[in-house]
Formats: C-alpha cells, structure tokens, sequence
C-alpha cells in the first residue's frame, strides 16, 4: 500500500472499524504485518486458532502481538468470533 492510498484509507474509514487478522504462521515472524498493524489508527486484534503455548516455544512470541489491542488465540474457529465480540467492546467502550 503506498503512502497516498494508506492517507485515504485513513480518511474514509468510519469510526466503527478495526482488523481482525490472522496471520498464521506470520504472526510469529512476520515484521512487514507487525508494520501494518502498527500503521492503523483503529481496533485491531490478532487471531491465531490454535493455542500456541501447547505448541514450539518459538511460536510463542507473537510479533503481531506487539501492535495489536489484543490476541485471540486457542479457541480454534470460535476464536474469530471471541476477537470480533471483543473489538465490538473496544470500539462501543466511552473513553
């Protein structure tokens, strides 16, 4: 996304947004989506179905996990829905 379409999407989107995103493997290595996530200015969760401390010790860092308002992760296909339950609190939230 180069800089002038990232300033439109910047200025359409409504206030109600945000991102849930599942990187899969990328979550745990990926610093072009860790970028991404940080270039938002909205909600954005991180989903990942598995429980990743049962799993390698190296997936247990979350990159994505270091721009996100929150993980999502060990509920396999409910995950989604808990990370969309939750980015709902987040937005409606007064501040």
């Amino acid at each position: 996304m180069e800089v002038n379409e990232l300033t439109g999407f910047r200025q359409n989107r409504q206030e109600d947004s945000g991102i849930l995103g599942n990187a899969k493997a990328y979550t745990h290595t990926s610093v072009a989506i860790l970028e991404s996530f940080a270039a938002l200015f909205m909600a954005k969760f991180g989903i990942h179905l598995s429980n990743i401390q049962k799993r390698n010790a190296f997936r247990h860092d979350l990159n994505v996990s270091k721009a996100a308002n929150g993980m999502i992760y060990g509920f396999g296909s409910r995950s989604t829905k808990n990370a969309l339950d939750a980015m709902r609190g987040l937005i409606h939230t007064p501040s």
